[in-house]
């Protein structure tokens, strides 16, 4: 497999809200209820607008050339006094289920912590 990690975009919307309500049918049917309430153009509006104001951050993983992601990780910055200032919040982290096992959520790790070294200075540029 040709793993590769992309930034989204906020026409990517669709495809990442789309992968919610998949994580979150697969959280319901695990646990037995609806705990969940999900709205494809509610979830789709919220991501388009929260990354369009820089809220919100996705990384979506890809095989190669093809289109459809095969997962993604969702970040935002957080803030506490303990860490001296600002970090990283990882509040949705996704993989298809067809594509578990094969080293994607590994993959979409380690970018999200090279690009975090990256924005603090600490990375290699």
């Amino acid at each position: 497999m040709n793993l590769r990690i992309d930034h989204a975009q906020s026409d990517d919307a669709p495809i990442i809200a789309q992968m919610v309500g998949e994580l979150l049918r697969e959280i319901m049917a695990m646990v037995g209820t609806s705990v969940f309430g999900f709205h494809q153009a509610e979830t789709e509006a919220r991501a388009r607008s929260w990354m369009t104001d820089g809220k919100y951050s996705v990384l979506l993983a890809r095989n190669g050339v093809q289109p459809e992601p095969l997962g993604f990780l969702a970040l935002h910055e957080s803030f506490a006094l303990y860490t001296e200032g600002a970090f990283g919040t990882i509040p949705e982290f996704y993989v298809r289920q067809a594509n578990r096992s094969q080293g994607v959520g590994t993959v979409c790790s380690a970018r999200q912590k090279e690009s975090a070294n990256r924005k603090d200075g600490t990375g290699s540029k």
